[in-house]
């Protein structure tokens, strides 16, 4: 595609729609140029922190009316190089529109603008007898770049991923207007659900400004079983097991003792189960304690066929629970601590092909000599797998990551599975898709982006190739 390149007759008349000069940025910094990853490096030409939904409007409309491209962006903890400005252009930062605009207890509903943390949010929440449910574990992430992605995190087995509580969205069009989609009410069968549509989008058919998202009443009783096993496969065989014993966990996570260690390293801390190779923490809730005491006896039971280790049973607000999740939640940025460059695939297959992805696994550390630590949602089969390019130049890190993701992403569409879980497709694996998905299909989401945006200037060369 060719895109217009800013002129100082653009910045001007930009510049008007901003009220505050400080939220509009002509010299940007490389804080705007990367993602977590920082695999990927691109620097936008402008970037506008918003306020209001009219200076969405007025910035997405021109940029639409004047081919000029523009990327929204949350906090920048994306992987995938989703909020890149590959193409130059305008970089809008969401992050000042980070407030709470209704809290209504009575519908079971809250209301916020995108740019606001999952940090914040639980902290608004921390007094009140309601919680929001999704769990990523990227805690500084916006509700936003959540809902593009449409993230999953570690309550997904139980409660379902982003798009099963988001009640409504207010979202900035290519021309200029401001769009409901949704509504407060839990059920419709009225039409084509546009907001289930833009859910997942990563930022390419519209700007999300508003979010109203479905709370729950806060769990009453909450219990951690860490279960060691001899090794990470009989760990995960042993899933299908529990969900088929009855019981409906909140969590399911899968670790091995190797991408422990790294966190161990990294933190300075030590695990606090010494015996096993290979862990599932298992995450319980209910409104009873004798509810939870039978639940968690049913999943035990059906772990021993598999030579599990005596639980060791956290109430889930307890230190030593803390210590497992906080664990948990940090093996990505102790693997990363650990290696100059990093990618990742996080695919998603059926729950009983785990062990078939991480012998393939095993199979491709050997074959190519690369380390490739991972961890990930055993009671939903997305696995997050990550290349570590450690002493390698970086053509042949290069190199062998892209035979690396071809050769996952072959296994997953062979087990009927999904090139993402919860990442997204972004900038790093968009050249992967049409082969994945086929050109027919990819041929209708390129119709439907059209629709939306028929300049292509939202969040250009992302998801899939245009051309």
């Amino acid at each position: 595609m060719d895109f217009k390149k800013l002129t100082a007759t653009d910045i001007d008349n930009l510049s008007k729609f901003i009220s505050d000069p400080e939220r509009f940025i002509t010299k940007p910094t490389v804080h705007w140029d990367h993602d977590q990853f920082k695999t990927v490096r691109a620097m936008p030409y402008l970037v506008i922190q918003p306020e209001t939904n009219e200076e969405v409007e007025n910035v997405v409309k021109y940029a639409s009316d004047h081919h000029i491209p523009i990327v929204p962006r949350g906090n920048s903890t994306g992987l995938m190089g989703g909020n890149l400005t590959v193409e130059g252009g305008i970089s809008l930062d969401m992050v000042k529109m980070n407030k709470v605009l209704e809290y209504e207890p009575e519908s079971l509903t809250m209301t916020v603008q995108a740019g606001i943390r999952l940090k914040d949010i639980e902290e608004y929440l921390a007094n009140k007898p309601f919680t929001y449910m999704p769990a990523p574990a990227m805690h500084w992430a916006t509700i936003g770049g959540n809902v593009d992605t449409n993230a999953g995190g570690l309550k997904a087995i139980k409660y379902g991923v982003t798009r099963e509580h988001i009640r409504e969205l207010k979202v900035v069009l290519t021309d200029g207007k401001l769009y409901k989609f949704g509504a407060k009410a839990v059920k419709s069968s009225s039409g084509y659900s546009l907001k289930d549509l833009i859910i997942g989008s990563e930022g390419t058919l519209g700007v999300v400004t508003e979010v109203t998202m479905r709370l729950y009443p806060r769990p009453k009783q909450s219990i951690n079983a860490i279960i060691p096993f001899p090794n990470l496969d009989k760990a995960i065989k042993s899933v299908p097991a529990i969900l088929a014993s009855g019981v409906v966990p909140t969590t399911v996570e899968f670790m091995g003792r190797k991408v422990i260690s790294l966190w161990e390293k990294y933190y300075d801390e030590k695990f606090p189960i010494a015996n096993g190779d290979g862990f599932i923490i298992l995450g319980l809730d209910s409104l009873t304690k004798e509810e939870l005491d039978a639940e968690l006896k049913l999943a035990l039971a059906a772990t021993k066929k598999f030579k599990a280790a005596d639980a060791v049973i956290l109430d889930a607000n307890s230190e030593e629970a803390k210590k497992i999740w906080t664990c948990r939640e940090a093996l990505l940025l102790a693997i990363q601590k650990y290696t100059p460059k990093m990618d990742e695939v996080d695919i998603c297959v059926p729950i009983n092909h785990i062990p078939d992805v991480l012998h393939r696994v095993d199979e491709l550390e050997q074959e190519v000599g690369m380390r490739i630590p991972n961890f990930g949602h055993a009671g939903d089969g997305n696995l997050h797998i990550y290349l570590c390019s450690d002493a390698m130049s970086d053509e042949e890190f290069e190199q062998k990551s892209h035979y690396v993701i071809t050769e996952l992403y072959k296994t997953a569409k062979a087990l009927d599975g999904n090139m993402s879980g919860e990442h997204g497709i972004g900038y790093a694996c968009k050249d992967w898709f049409e082969d994945f998905y086929g050109h027919d299909y990819t041929e209708l989401l390129r119709k439907i982006k059209h629709v939306f945006d028929p300049n292509y200037v939202l969040n250009p060369d992302k998801i899939f190739p245009m051309e």
